[in-house]
Parts: C-alpha cells; sequence; structure tokens
C-alpha cells in the first residue's frame, strides 16, 4: 500500500510548498588534483539536476460493480465477506503504482439495510478494507447509482470509508461544507486534486442538494478554478457516456472539451461499462488533456462478453523545476472479468470470479468460462483482441497487447 498524506484544502487560499526530491548522487572519478572543486561541482549540479524532477505514477481502473452473485461469492464461512482474492492476478500492479483509482459503482450503504444487486444495489461494508488492500488510494462514489440507498446510504457509506484515513473518498457529500471542499493530496512534492461528477442518480431525487455531484458547467467550472489554486494537477472522475457502446457521444464530447478549456490535467471516464477511446484533448490555452472515455468494467457478473472486458490505464506525471507538469508514459492495459458456472451452461450459479490482464489470461481459462458456448458471447482472446484494436490507439498500449 502506498503511504503518502491525505488532506483536504477549504477553499482558495490554501497554498502549496514545493518539498522537491532527493535522490543520491553519482561519484565521478577524476584525474584533477585533489585541490580542485570541480568533481564536487559537478557532483552538487548532478544532485540538483536530478532532485529538479518530481514524478508520480498512477494507475486507474473502471467500474466495480457488485452485483448479487459477486458478493455470494466473496461470503466466508463465518459469514463476512472477502473480496480481495477476486484481484489478485491485478493487486501488484495496483500496488506498483504511486497512486491508484477505482470507480466503487456500487454504494456501501450500511450492512444494517441488507444487501442488493441490480438495480439498486447495496455492498458489504467490507469491500472497503479489501480495495485499500488490493492499494487503491482514489475512491470515486459518483455514480447513478450514488442514491440507490437514499440518504442514509450516502451517510453510511462516508462512515465506512472514514475509517481509512490514507484514501480519499469523494463523490457523494453529507453537508454543503464537504460538498465544496476541493479533496486534495501531495505526493512527492505534488498536490493533486480529484473531483468528481455523474450524468444522474437513475431518476432518484437527492433529498439535499449536496448530497452528489451533477455535471453542470458553472459548478464544474468553479470546482476546477478553485482546484487548480491549491493544487499542481487536476484529475476528474467522469461519469457519462452510453451504456453497452464503444464510443464517446455527444455529452461527452463537449464535457471533454470543457475540461480540456479550463485545464484539467486527467480524466478517468466511467460508466459505460465498455471499453472506449483514450486520446488527448486540446484546451484553447494550448494545453492537453489526458481523457480515457470509458475504463469499462472492473469486476462485474454480467452475461454480455463486451462488458467482461475493461481497462487499466497507467501515466506518470512529471514536472521539471520551474515547468508545467506533464502527463507521459500513458499505457493500457486491457483486463477480462472470469467466472465459473457451478452448474455447466447455467449463468445463474456463476462464481469463482477474478480479473485477469488479457497477457495472462489463457485458453484455459477461455474453455473454462461461464459465458462460453452462451448464446452469442465470444469470450476468447482472439475476440478482445479485435475489439482493442478497433477501440484503442495502439499509441497507448502496452507491449503485449
Amino acid at each position: 500500500m502506498k503511504t503518502y498524506l491525505s488532506m483536504l484544502a477549504l477553499l482558495m487560499m490554501t497554498g502549496c510548498t514545493d518539498l522537491g526530491v532527493t535522490q543520491d548522487t553519482i561519484e565521478l572519478e577524476s584525474s584533477f588534483p585533489p585541490e580542485s572543486n570541480l568533481e564536487s561541482d559537478v557532483e552538487s549540479e548532478t544532485s540538483e539536476s536530478e532532485a529538479e524532477e518530481k514524478r508520480v505514477s498512477f494507475i486507474g481502473v473502471g467500474d466495480n460493480l457488485i452485483h448479487e452473485g459477486i458478493y455470494k461469492d466473496a461470503q466466508t464461512e463465518e459469514g463476512a465477506y472477502d473480496f480481495s482474492p477476486i484481484y489478485q492476478h491485478v493487486k501488484d500492479d495496483i500496488q506498483s503504482a504511486d497512486v491508484a483509482f477505482v470507480n466503487q459503482e456500487t454504494m456501501l450503504g450500511g450492512d444494517e439495510l441488507g444487501f442488493s444487486g441490480y438495480p439498486s444495489f447495496n455492498t458489504p461494508s467490507d469491500m472497503a478494507g479489501n480495495l485499500v488492500e488490493v492499494g487503491f488510494d482514489l475512491i470515486n462514489s459518483s455514480s447513478n447509482h450514488s442514491l440507490d440507498k437514499g440518504t442514509a446510504g450516502v451517510l453510511n457509506a462516508l462512515e465506512i470509508w472514514s475509517q481509512y484515513e490514507d484514501i480519499i473518498y469523494t463523490g457523494v457529500f453529507k453537508d454543503q461544507e464537504q460538498r465544496d471542499t476541493i479533496p486534495i493530496f501531495e505526493k512527492d512534492g505534488l498536490t493533486f486534486s480529484l473531483l468528481t461528477y455523474t450524468y444522474g442518480t437513475n431518476g432518484i431525487e437527492p433529498e439535499y442538494p449536496y448530497l452528489v455531484n451533477y455535471f453542470s458547467e458553472e459548478v464544474i467550472a468553479q470546482d476546477v478554478k478553485r482546484a487548480k489554486e491549491i493544487s499542481d494537477v487536476v484529475l476528474v472522475s467522469a461519469h457519462w457516456g452510453d451504456e453497452h457502446t464503444f464510443a464517446p457521444n455527444v455529452f461527452q464530447q463537449q464535457y471533454a472539451q470543457l475540461f480540456a478549456d479550463l485545464g484539467v490535467d486527467v480524466v478517468f471516464g466511467t460508466h459505460p461499462h465498455t471499453i472506449q477511446p483514450v486520446e488527448w484533448v486540446q484546451g484553447e490555452d494550448g494545453n492537453k488533456t489526458l481523457v480515457i472515455y470509458s475504463l469499462g468494467n472492473f469486476l462485474a457478473a454480467t452475461t454480455s462478453d463486451i462488458n467482461l472486458l475493461g481497462g487499466m490505464v497507467a501515466f506518470d506525471v512529471v514536472q521539471q523545476e520551474d515547468q508545467e507538469t506533464q502527463v507521459e508514459n500513458i499505457k493500457w492495459t486491457p483486463l477480462v472479468i472470469y467466472y465459473e458456472n457451478e452448474i455447466a451452461g447455467n449463468v445463474d450459479t456463476r462464481g469463482k470470479f477474478a480479473v485477469y490482464k488479457l497477457e495472462d489470461y489463457t485458453d484455459e481459462l477461455v474453455e473454462k468460462h461461464g459465458l462460453t458456448g452462451i448464446e452469442d458471447n465470444d469470450v476468447s482472446i482472439k475476440h478482445y483482441k479485435q475489439l482493442i484494436k478497433e477501440v484503442i490507439d495502439p499509441d497507448f498500449l502496452d507491449e503485449h497487447n
């Protein structure tokens, strides 16, 4: 689990401190006489040059969508829930990053309210500790399911996540003050903010206007302005788009342009439950914003092959002294959701859920997959590679795909 200072900054007056980075200097052999200061000068300049760069690595994944079959599969003999084995094949990748983002699509609305899957979700509170243990630091909860359990569900979720001091949990709020506070965190001398928005909440109206963030050009402009005043890098979680589609719609494109014009650095797109393109969007000032339109599902129990292919995006945020931050080394890694049927051919008995990188997904797993041979589904490696080729720019793909 990465460690960094989590903090919340109020409004616009909070300052940032340039802490720098110290690295070991390289000792250089020299033929100059001992009285010469050239060697020490070179070492000093080398050390200062190395210290000028600040670099923070990120990983982001999509919708952690906990259907009934998943939490039943995760139930232990003692009656608790342990989801961590599901993520064991991607855990090392997630923990290797300095900071990791996930969209917790379904609310941890309080165990006392009873657990449920689609269409009104309530996920066991044990999920929180499991995600933290796997390595996630940034948890988005602004989605169309934010109000599935009403105000009580929001307040319960906030209480559950408040137990974990070293993570940012945002997207739902207990009051207007919390809503108006920009969530920020510091890592290796850089300060980051995370803003979150959803297109809607399945027709459920919030009891209070501050409970969840909805898309609004005016609100977003105000939020980004304040975020840029107190942070070096602005991240956005955008819950948008048409479900089960591979291309962004007009709404996504318009808001992606707005984010770029406002100077947002990275947009994590969620909701369609399918992968969508990654691209640079140029802002009105000539800046570029990295937009991942949809990372697809990170975990789900759906019975459609296209919903079982997701993405894991990795990138570095880099700052050289006296220069603007840059987003570099973008790598998109495909993920596959796996499960088996306890009764052959009966998807209602699915279990043994696991998330694999496509490069680790074998023909043997394809053969045993619960969707193999079910209607027109194709969970083969070839099929998924073809989908990726059609959707994701090869410049963003890792060497295995």
